[in-house]
């Protein structure tokens, strides 16, 4: 049975472009489309599509507007698709923010063959989308309130390094809020997440933790609690230099920059032992052979657990080659984090 989809945007030559793109596909069927938001609400209520995809720069009632509305109602896998995703990466990182499973960037040019290049993103992305249960994705775990002192003891002798895709954005949200400001190991993020999303995506997340958090450059000293976000576009990995362990950002032609595989297995050299890696929602499977590098290693592994994962993918792969030590929901991976560091002072 095909995969029913609404399609929302102001153009009316984009609604039809879009519409002929999914079609090309005989696993989708655009089902109907809508002008703004107000008309995609109307049509969602009749319509009951499985996927939406959405413009966020529309009159009367703006796509960021219309994806809180939805949420709140009647959540449903919603995949942006706006030029906005590069001349305002705020306003994509709200949409994530609020519930959209996904973006794809429109290109700004005017009717051209510039705009088919997205086609069989747009069409993998609508697939993917139709996979996520409509029940996770709008439920994050609660933050709770987190002491500002909590690991006087433990040496800063390791790093945490996080990988995430699909769901990421929101997921590393909810973990980077739950850390506390005392922390004493750096850590490394590598969400796939494109170019020009890079300061603002460090920017929100720096929003809602006492860490400090930065894009990585190169030479950047993996420092405690510090959190460095991989840059998109290169290959982020470690060296260990003069005693000091520094971020060495290199050139790639790989479909993920960042790899998550990539930062894991760097950590699992550099840091062996003395290393936690953690792989959250994202589709495909970077990142998981990098996780077994670093279980090998004799670090500690974690997966987030298929009952939260927005698109339970690189987990699951991770899981599935024996990679993973702690399969754990969103929810429990901070408390777990503080376990493991306790223990590891313990082993000192």
């Amino acid at each position: 049975m095909a995969i029913t989809v609404l399609v929302v945007d102001d153009s009316a030559f984009m609604r039809q472009l879009i519409k002929q793109m999914l079609e090309s596909d005989p696993e989708i069927k655009v089902v109907a489309v809508a002008t703004d938001g107000i008309d995609a609400l109307n049509k969602i209520e009749f319509y009951r599509p499985q996927v939406v995809t959405l413009d966020l720069e529309m009159p009367r009632m703006d796509g960021l507007t219309m994806l809180a509305e939805l949420m709140r109602k009647h959540p449903l896998p919603v995949v942006v698709v706006s030029s906005v995703a590069v001349e305002g990466g705020e306003q994509t990182l709200q949409a994530l923010e609020l519930g959209a499973v996904d973006f794809v960037t429109k290109p700004v040019a005017k009717p051209s063959l510039e705009l088919w290049q997205i086609q069989d993103e747009l069409v993998l992305k609508v697939k993917a989308a139709a996979e996520v249960r409509p029940e996770l994705i709008k439920q994050l775990p609660v933050p709770q309130p987190v002491p500002e002192k909590v690991f006087a003891e433990v040496p800063s002798t390791g790093i945490v390094a996080i990988g995430a895709s699909t769901g990421g954005p929101r997921a590393l949200r909810y973990l980077l809020s739950q850390i506390p400001a005392d922390f004493p190991w750096g850590i490394v993020i590598a969400q796939h997440i494109p170019v020009e999303f890079n300061r603002s995506f460090a920017s929100r997340l720096g929003a809602l933790t006492s860490l400090s958090v930065k894009v990585a450059t190169e030479n950047d000293e993996i420092r405690p609690g510090q959190v460095l976000v991989a840059p998109s576009g290169l290959q982020t990995g470690l060296v260990r230099e003069d005693g000091r362990i520094r971020i060495k950002l290199t050139q790639s032609d790989a479909i993920y920059r960042p790899s998550v595989d990539y930062l894991f297995k760097s950590v699992a050299e550099v840091y062996k032992e003395n290393a936690v890696g953690v792989l959250l929602t994202g589709m495909g499977a970077d990142g998981a052979h990098g996780l077994k590098l670093i279980k090998e290693a004799g670090g500690i592994t974690i997966a987030e657990a298929a009952s939260t994962c927005v698109i339970y993918g690189m987990p699951r792969v991770a899981v599935e080659i024996g990679a993973v030590r702690y399969q754990l929901p969103l929810s429990e991976i901070p408390q777990r984090l503080s376990t493991v560091l306790a223990q590891f002072t313990e082993q000192q």
